[in-house]
């Protein structure tokens, strides 16, 4: 997830234990697949219902930048459907060469999820129909910045039939703005932040705590300031044409300001989890997948 620079007590820096990383879904198959020339390497994992279905899976952007899957690990239960995650170069299962050695970047992210995509369709997670690609892409915070730009890029992958934006901004700089704004309210207290626009749950899941385990998340590329200056191009957002499912929250630090540039998007549903945040998934996780599943069955063809 998009991670605002906050002040916070000491205590309050990590919500998890070294015992709880890498903790997985029961029954996740996992592999590590080659990008970058065969350089790197990134891990997925894919996790099938316990009914067979026929039910295209969803591909799951994990957000940070360097925060890796696990917090995202409940879509798993909540669908009907084969679930893929993978972690980002940098954080989680995957490599973390050093920045010296190699690129750590929106657009560097980009190519690796067209790789990865690519590699997933080669492997037969991703199936073919009808002479396609037969999958959704989903993107959760700085998640969906990635899948959007990869979706929109020059050289990108094999087009999804859907895409879901969960919690996602159209501009960085405005979000900084609003998260400021946000803060002062709360008189800069770190903790009432998180409690309030991050998750608001009275403790945190631990799928969470999972995600944020010492030595899990990235250090090379992490947090919002790495991607500061990021907003979606009018231009692709108006010639934009996959069905999108926007989902955000009333409390969440992206504030409907901050997503204003998705409003041009012309093939959108947009459903906003009442008394939710930014961890919309974890705090209201029937109703939040009641909503996606229906989405996505609706755009399986």
């Amino acid at each position: 997830m998009l991670q605002p620079s906050i002040s916070r007590p000491a205590e309050m820096s990590t919500d998890s234990t070294a015992g709880e990383r890498g903790a997985m879904p029961l029954g996740l198959m996992s592999m590590v697949l080659p990008v970058r020339a065969g350089v790197c390497r990134l891990w997925a994992g894919r996790h099938l219902p316990a009914v067979p279905t026929d039910a295209l899976p969803l591909l799951v952007c994990h957000g940070g930048p360097g925060v890796p899957s696990d917090y995202l690990f409940p879509l798993a239960e909540i669908l009907q459907r084969p679930v893929i995650f993978f972690d980002q170069l940098g954080c989680g299962r995957s490599d973390r060469p050093e920045p010296t050695d190699q690129e750590y970047s929106i657009a560097a992210s980009v190519r690796d999820l067209v790789e990865l995509i690519e590699a997933l369709v080669a492997e037969g997670w991703i199936p073919n129909r009808d002479g396609r690609a037969a999958y959704h892409l989903y993107g959760q915070s700085f998640g969906g910045i990635l899948a959007f730009e990869t979706l929109t890029a020059a050289e990108g992958p094999p087009l999804p039939r859907s895409l879901t934006l969960s919690n996602v901004p159209s501009s960085v700089p405005v979000l900084l703005e609003e998260v400021a704004i946000l803060s002062a309210d709360l008189g800069g207290d770190g903790a009432r932040f998180d409690a309030t626009h991050v998750c608001r749950l009275a403790s945190r899941p631990a799928a969470l705590r999972a995600a944020y385990a010492p030595g899990h998340p990235g250090s090379h590329w992490r947090g919002v300031n790495v991607i500061g200056d990021w907003c979606v191009s009018e231009g692709c957002v108006a010639s934009f044409s996959l069905p999108v499912l926007r989902l955000a929250a009333e409390y969440d630090f992206v504030t409907p300001r901050s997503m204003q540039g998705w409003h041009q998007l012309s093939a959108q549903q947009l459903v906003v989890l009442s008394g939710a945040a930014h961890h919309a998934l974890l705090e209201k996780p029937w109703t939040y997948g009641a909503h996606l599943e229906a989405f996505l069955q609706i755009h399986e063809g």
